[in-house]
């Protein structure tokens, strides 16, 4: 296990936030806060660094992280994000979680972290029925395959995952809830 050596904490926030009317879901206040920071606050002790991967509002998402980044090819979706979150990190793995991410991020960080082994090349969390969600971790060693993945056209998560080889990992899936809706935030 690996649990204790350090990695890049990313946060995918470069999604459209169409079903939020194209608001940038990271900025959308949730139990008082925006979003991003019920990841990054308090910081997680592992992570050697804080990269956010954003569309817009840049100057807003420092405030969060170490560095900002911008997707790797324009409008390609999270796969997009991934590669670039991969191409800029300083540590060896990256943890990448969604913005909107509000079930339970401590749990779900404390999960990437632990059940990370020497030779996983990739790791992603299930719910119970085998679902993928984007909450992952990943080597510095699966950039050439994310690369290659873009470059042929790759788009879904799910597909990119099979290509570096991804070990799931089950979590419940009340961990793994996301503000994809407006509802979803509702008091």
């Amino acid at each position: 296990m690996n649990a204790v050596r350090a990695y890049s904490l990313g946060i995918l926030a470069g999604g459209q936030g169409a079903r939020w009317g194209g608001r940038d879901k990271g900025l959308i206040a949730h139990q008082g806060r925006p979003l991003v920071a019920g990841i990054v606050v308090p910081r997680p002790q592992g992570a050697g660094e804080i990269l956010i991967c954003c569309r817009d509002h840049p100057h807003f998402y420092q405030h969060f992280a170490d560095r900002i980044l911008c997707e790797s090819v324009a409008n390609q979706g999270p796969c997009a994000g991934i590669t670039a979150l991969l191409s800029a990190t300083d540590y060896p793995t990256v943890m990448v979680l969604p913005v909107d991410l509000i079930g339970a991020p401590e749990q779900i960080i404390t999960t990437l972290e632990t059940d990370w082994q020497e030779d996983d090349t990739a790791t992603y969390l299930t719910d119970m029925k085998g679902r993928h969600s984007p909450c992952l971790r990943l080597h510095v060693g699966a950039l050439a395959a994310c690369e290659a993945f873009l470059d042929e056209g790759g788009r879904k998560i799910t597909g990119l995952l099979e290509t570096v080889g991804a070990r799931p990992i089950s979590v419940d899936a009340a961990w793994l809830h996301d503000a994809d809706l407006p509802a979803s935030i509702s008091p």
